[in-house]
């Protein structure tokens, strides 16, 4: 069978869970061989949640400097940064550093000067970005490769089978470089299992909540009339399979994707409780989809390719400034 890429447990939302239900996540994690955990300065608690829970102590942790907001990441926002991050994580090191989101106030020149001084002292081993795009990408690698300075080596973006730009576009660049793909965002911040009925008729609740930022920020993204088409044929191929929904996205993404474990590309997961943990690994687990149904998931694309998003930061948090 194919190898999956790894697993990565996205921990934006831990402070929603009680101690217990936390200790049975990460006791589900340990089971299914998750070994790290994806935070961020704007996950609200998450980074000190995680530390009260004794994350750092059984899994490698990465997080990530203020972003989607300009002027944060001036040469002393980026120092600033990790710093409450190493105080409210409670550790000296972590695995990735990112620069969470352009920053267009800042130039990046001096937004890698706070980088590299961070860098130099210690205080992470490798250097990730996130929501750029490839011409960003590109120079934010010239710059650090004539400075002789830390290069970055891993890229996470927004990717499921609902949101593909990136495959033609940034895709070839990363792979020339050797910068490895984390995804975020694998069922689309939950559209691919949402009912296209109450969507359309605007009766769902939770994060997708028309009053809440999350909530408004994925019914622009994704609320479209292509889009809401496609959902209901992801339903319909969902059935044929006989499987539910988010097994067909988390499979196709694992199997069908331009993912590659071997290029240390990975998968972050969330959940809302703990059995969606046991869930999703599960799921991924079983391995590729059967050819036909996985066509017909791929070729959903086409159709919605001039609608779909890009990402968090360049299909909507950036147009609002």
């Amino acid at each position: 069978m194919a190898q999956a890429p790894k697993i990565v447990f996205g921990a934006a939302g831990v402070a929603a869970f009680s101690s217990e239900q936390l200790s049975e996540i990460f006791d589900i994690l340990d089971k299914h061989n998750v070994k790290e955990i994806d935070t961020a300065r704007i996950y609200g608690p998450s980074e000190g949640v995680l530390a009260n829970a004794g994350a750092p102590k059984r899994f490698t942790i990465d997080t990530k400097a203020v972003g989607f907001a300009p002027g944060s990441m001036t040469k002393q926002g980026i120092i600033e940064s990790i710093e409450t991050s190493f105080n409210e994580l409670k550790v000296d090191q972590v695995d990735i550093f990112y620069l969470h989101s352009p920053d267009p106030n800042t130039p990046i020149e001096e937004t890698l000067a706070g980088l590299q001084e961070v860098y130099a002292a210690g205080k992470f081993k490798r250097f990730g970005i996130s929501n750029f795009r490839p011409a960003d990408v590109q120079k934010i690698y010239d710059i650090q490769a004539a400075a002789k300075s830390v290069l970055p080596s891993v890229f996470q973006g927004n990717y499921s089978a609902v949101s593909r730009h990136i495959e033609s576009d940034l895709f070839p660049l990363l792979r020339k470089l050797k910068i490895s793909f984390y995804a975020y965002s694998p069922i689309a911040g939950g559209f691919l299992v949402k009912d296209a009925k109450s969507l359309r008729e605007q009766q769902v609740g939770g994060r997708w909540g028309k009053d809440s930022p999350i909530g408004d920020m994925y019914s622009k993204m994704y609320t479209k009339d292509s889009m809401l088409n496609a959902l209901d044929e992801w339903e319909a191929i969902a059935k044929d399979a006989d499987i539910p929904k988010a097994s067909l996205a988390y499979r196709w993404i694992a199997y069908h994707s331009a993912l590659k474990a071997a290029e240390g590309d990975a998968i972050i997961i969330g959940a809302s409780r703990p059995s969606q943990v046991e869930d999703t690994c599960s799921y991924i687990e079983q391995g590729p989809l059967d050819a036909k149904i996985a066509e017909r998931a791929s070729a959903l694309w086409k159709n919605i390719e001039k609608d779909a998003p890009i990402d968090n930061w360049n299909s909507h948090a950036s147009l609002k400034e």
